[in-house]
């Protein structure tokens, strides 16, 4: 365990904007563990800008927790950060900690089980799955089946780049594709869920 922490040393990155502007987030080097890249963190954000204060956001798959802080320090109410790996959750809670984020709540779970089980209403969901797992279609379909959307709730997807992807990410009926970018090997899209389109 010691080994481990100490080649964590410079596996940071840092918050963009808001509340924790310029504040370090360490992270695990583990196996599928990649942090959105600050460029696109910076694309996404700007995206949502509008969308974030008060919101209530899950962040499903949230590995160094990014894409979950960045949520937090810029105005969401609350930001719910789950991760199957318990070593992950506890490198998250340091995190927490060190911020002194009250926002921020943590769950050791899987994906589709915290789906299956979570009761509340949101206006975010991060899905940044690990890539070699392929995934994605599994949880929005898990995602789709559930009552958690609140009406024009966002959804951020990344994903390998592939040939042809919009076509290969399977799209429920009240999902809209608003934008979408791509970075080196990286897609990323953000779709909305609209109640009037059940």
């Amino acid at each position: 365990m010691k080994k481990q922490k100490n080649s964590t040393a410079n596996l940071q990155v840092k918050i963009i904007a808001g509340s924790l502007k310029g504040r370090n987030i360490r992270f695990l080097e583990k196996k599928d563990l990649r942090p959105t890249k600050n460029q696109i963190r910076e694309t996404l954000f700007n995206w949502l800008q509008y969308d974030l204060d008060n919101s209530v956001c899950i962040d499903l798959f949230s590995g160094s927790g990014a894409l979950g802080f960045e949520a937090a320090s810029r105005g969401a109410k609350k930001v719910h950060m789950v991760d199957h790996d318990s070593d992950v959750v506890r490198c998250l809670k340091d995190n927490k900690d060190n911020l002194k984020v009250e926002n921020v709540t943590l769950y050791n779970n899987n994906a589709e089980d915290f789906i299956k089980n979570f009761k509340d209403k949101v206006d975010l969901i991060f899905l940044d799955p690990p890539f070699s797992e392929n995934i994605i279609n599994v949880i929005i379909h898990y995602l789709s089946l559930s009552q958690i959307f609140n009406d024009k709730c966002k959804i951020y997807i990344e994903v390998q780049l592939q040939k042809n992807l919009e076509d290969t990410i399977y799209k429920p009926k009240s999902w809209e594709l608003l934008k979408s970018s791509k970075s080196g090997d990286v897609a990323y899209l953000l779709y909305q869920h609209n109640n009037s389109m059940i």
